[in-house]
């Protein structure tokens, strides 16, 4: 990535996993919206370490979409970083930052976004540096703001299995039909 202007887009991409709830397996699918950078996904880029990681224009996590789009578009501050970052990319089970996260610093201007310190962080050992990251990107700032501005609705309109998500739902004896034998 180099320091000229660079473009944003968000690209549909689908994260697979594999839970294992008792004598079930469940294949959860999460439906995200991808970071693509210059026409390259960050996820690609950085080489994620670990398990996959997903933007939080995820899918499962629905209701928190808008508070997402206004941490990436600064104007909320995330709670878990220090000031002045952003997670770029969290855990695809549950978007926990002690899961491990790719943070960036995010600088707002006029007329540009920038994002720059590209860190791994999971709140248990030091922040260690993204080598594939060691530029900052510069966005227009109009051109990265529009880019957010339908993610809700992209998101909302991606399928969705809660079962395969939450799990099964157990059930009592009697309240699958089950009744005492009789005497």
């Amino acid at each position: 990535m180099t320091s000229e202007l660079a473009t944003l887009r968000l690209e549909p991409a689908v994260v697979k996993q594999v839970f294992h709830d008792g004598n079930v397996t469940r294949h959860p699918e999460s439906c995200f919206l991808d970071l693509v950078v210059n026409g390259q996904s960050l996820r690609s880029v950085a080489a994620t370490p670990g398990p996959d990681l997903v933007t939080e224009l995820n899918r499962p996590w629905l209701p928190g979409i808008p508070d997402a789009v206004e941490g990436f578009i600064g104007r909320r501050p995330s709670e878990d970083l220090a000031p002045g970052r952003l997670a770029l990319l969290v855990c695809v089970v549950d978007g926990d930052l002690g899961c491990g996260a790719l943070t960036t610093a995010l600088g707002l201007g006029d007329t540009e976004v920038s994002w720059s310190d590209f860190l791994w962080e999971d709140g248990i050992y030091d922040p260690r540096p993204v080598n594939q990251l060691d530029q900052p990107i510069i966005f227009d700032r109009n051109q990265y703001e529009t880019a957010f501005v339908d993610a809700h609705a992209r998101v909302a309109d991606f399928p969705y299995d809660e079962l395969a998500h939450h799990g099964r739902r157990f059930l009592w004896p009697w309240q699958w039909g089950w009744k005492l034998p009789r005497d």
